[in-house]
């Protein structure tokens, strides 16, 4: 058996030529519509123009803010006058705190006012050297009559001993004044006798010294007269000064007379001073005591729902500054606050159109809502409990749109999500700009 020659299995060259034509014809088919269908979504991605928009949660609010029930300084409950869910108006009563202490201390702080008020009409009238007080109408309607009069009554009881004790000190100088007085007459009686008792003496002993000189009379006698002269001159001169001395005192008397006047206007204007510094500052506690009575009644205030109720108890203590319970406005408009990073501000302002959905509403039921951006926050706010930082930016729905929910309500703290539109880019710029910005980010890197 022969075998066949091997050049018989060959394919003909004219089948290996169709062959490759008809390979390159694909390849340039498939190349082509690859090329096509490049270039096509090329230009549609350089051509088609996509909305951007920035995603953030957000809740549903009232406008005006839920207000925040408190009390400065707080107290223990006496009365509970609302529960959670009711309605309440503007200026109704919430809690009412027990005012025991309250009245004690505004009661206290009325009668010193009372006392004071009296006590300067009574300084007034000892300044102007009145005979009678002439108390002031602010004391009248904060005590009764009875208790006002027994304040007036002591404070002229007090006036009168007052004057009675200067006029005391004063009769007793007045008095010393009038025994220096008399002693001063008996001094110039004595001084009246020493006098002519003096010109007696003269008299004799001019007789005696011509006589003398005659030697009728003995030199002893005239010496003897000479030295009772020159005695009573010594008494006489005795008698003027001690008249100087009394008159002196006289003097002092007077003098202490009108000092002891000077004191008592003095201490009466220091006194007046004094009581009116204190008055002020008793006015003034006055109406802090007559505002913390009247804030013992927490009132609503403004009308509303109440929310979150914190005190339940009769005879419980209510913290300085607690919350107490949150009012819920009636009929404020709702918005949408929305919670923006701050890698995102920049794309928003007031004004931007948005888009809000309701999670906790029916999606397949419930539409996406249009708004429109209304406020933007100046500056970042922080979560208190979780510490994260973000722009608050807040949305109007306009009523046409809050008509599409088909009865559903929007109620304040709902949550929400807001898309609110930026500027439109092309497909081919979301799908370069990722790439361009971590070349560029590469490029600055050492």
């Amino acid at each position: 058996m022969t075998r066949p020659d091997k050049d018989t299995r060959r394919t003909p060259p004219s089948i290996d030529r169709q062959l490759t034509r008809s390979v390159r014809r694909h390849l340039l088919a498939s190349l082509l519509v690859a090329a096509l269908l490049l270039g096509g979504f090329g230009g549609w991605a350089a051509m088609a123009r996509i909305s951007g928009a920035v995603v953030a949660p957000a809740t549903v609010v009232v406008e005006t803010n839920v207000r925040r029930i408190q009390h400065q300084e707080g107290g223990i409950v006496r009365e509970i006058a609302v529960q959670n869910g009711d309605r309440v108006a503007s200026g109704d009563l919430l809690v009412r705190l027990d005012d025991t202490v309250t009245r004690a201390n505004l009661a206290v702080v009325t009668r010193q006012l009372v006392d004071l008020y009296a006590q300067e009409a009574r300084l007034v009238a000892e300044r102007d050297e009145s005979a009678d007080i002439a108390f002031n109408d602010r004391a009248r309607g904060l005590v009764d009559d009875d208790q006002l009069g027994l304040v007036e009554d002591s404070q002229k009881s007090l006036m009168d001993a007052r004057r009675k004790s200067v006029t005391g000190r004063k009769d007793q100088l007045a008095e010393q004044i009038v025994q220096y007085r008399r002693q001063i007459e008996g001094l110039d009686a004595q001084l009246s006798a020493k006098g002519e008792e003096i010109e007696l003496i003269e008299d004799e002993l001019k007789d005696l010294m011509g006589l003398l000189e005659k030697r009728l009379v003995a030199r002893a006698r005239v010496t003897a007269l000479q030295r009772d002269r020159t005695r009573l001159k010594g008494e006489h001169g005795g008698l003027v000064a001690k008249i100087a001395e009394v008159n002196e005192a006289i003097s002092e008397r007077r003098i202490l007379m009108l000092q002891i006047d000077e004191q008592s206007r003095a201490e009466v204007l220091e006194q007046l001073q004094d009581t009116r510094a204190r008055i002020a500052r008793l006015e003034e506690q006055k109406i802090a005591a007559e505002d913390q009575l009247r804030r013992v009644e927490i009132r609503s205030p403004q009308a509303g729902t109440v929310h979150q109720l914190a005190v339940h108890t009769i005879g419980g203590v209510v913290g300085q500054g607690e919350t107490l319970m949150l009012i819920v406005p009636k009929g404020d408009l709702l918005v949408i606050e929305a919670q923006v990073q701050p890698r995102d501000i920049a794309q928003l302002a007031p004004g931007q159109e948005a888009r809000v959905r309701f999670p906790g509403f029916d999606q397949r039921t419930t539409p996406e809502l249009a708004a429109r951006v209304r406020t933007i926050s100046a500056d970042l706010t922080r979560d208190n409990v979780t510490g994260a930082r973000y722009f608050v930016a807040r949305l109007v729905i306009p009523d046409e749109e809050l008509a599409r929910l088909d009865g559903e309500l929007l109620v304040p703290g709902m949550p929400a999500e807001a898309f609110i539109t930026t500027e439109e880019r092309t497909v081919l710029s979301y799908l370069v700009r990722p790439v361009t910005d971590q070349i560029a980010h590469a490029m600055r890197e050492r």
